[in-house]
């Protein structure tokens, strides 16, 4: 049985993290100096996909703040790879980190406390450009559009509540890089921000934020392409 309701208390702190905002602004400024190199851009782009893609598939994970509190977000990227310069395809991302609210239902002339956690579920389109790349060193500027749905829910008395559903849309933009430090490895990091274009104002969650990424790359497709070129 899934319920509906309006009632709720807040236990989520709604103040921004001014130095992660600030830091991502900074990163950001930089990114835009290559964004405005637009002719550069389009050329690399228009050289790499003249030549056959390399179906890849990978996981991505991300943090960020909700309302200023640590979240990990999870997915997995599906895409093409167009000579380790451009990248597309699509993600499929969540919430993994529980955020908690409780709300209040009367059952039976009793008021019941709802323990819920908050669901943040979304599918991205994604581009990814790599506007610098050595034998070590990489760095590339993600974006993506993503569209998905927010809402917390409980059980309690046999039965789902679900508070706030709705519709979302964020756009997100960040600088990522790594270091290779051996054939199938790399460590790296990125930073970026989030920013929602349709939010979800019931639920009274800062949603729009700075992310930021710490990673260690495993390159599958070369193992891959290693291991058939052995046959």
């Amino acid at each position: 049985m899934e319920k509906t309701g309006k009632n709720g208390r807040n236990n989520l702190n709604n103040s921004i993290n001014i130095p992660c905002l600030v830091l991502s602004m900074c990163f950001l400024l930089v990114g835009i100096n290559f964004y405005a190199s637009a002719q550069i851009v389009e050329e690399d782009i228009s050289a790499a996909v003249l030549k056959p893609p390399d179906p890849f598939i990978r996981f991505d994970s991300k943090n960020s703040f909700i309302s200023n509190n640590g979240v990990k977000i999870w997915g997995l990227n599906l895409g093409l790879n167009y000579s380790d310069t451009f990248k597309y395809g699509f993600g499929l991302y969540g919430l993994s980190t529980p955020l908690k609210r409780d709300f209040y239902e009367m059952h039976n002339g009793i008021r019941d406390t709802i323990h819920s956690e908050l669901n943040y579920t979304y599918l991205a389109l994604f581009g990814e450009y790599v506007f610098y790349q050595t034998k070590h060193w990489e760095g590339s500027l993600p974006i993506q559009i993503g569209v998905g749905g927010t809402s917390f829910s409980g059980n309690a008395n046999d039965s789902t509540y679900v508070y706030h559903p709705k519709l979302v849309m964020h756009y997100e933009a960040t600088l990522t890089g790594h270091y290779r430090f051996l054939r199938y490895f790399a460590v790296g990091g990125g930073i970026g921000y989030r920013i929602m274009l349709i939010d979800n104002k019931p639920l009274d969650l800062q949603l729009t934020s700075p992310i930021y990424i710490l990673k260690l790359k495993f390159f599958i497709g070369d193992v891959y392409r290693d291991v058939k070129a052995l046959f």
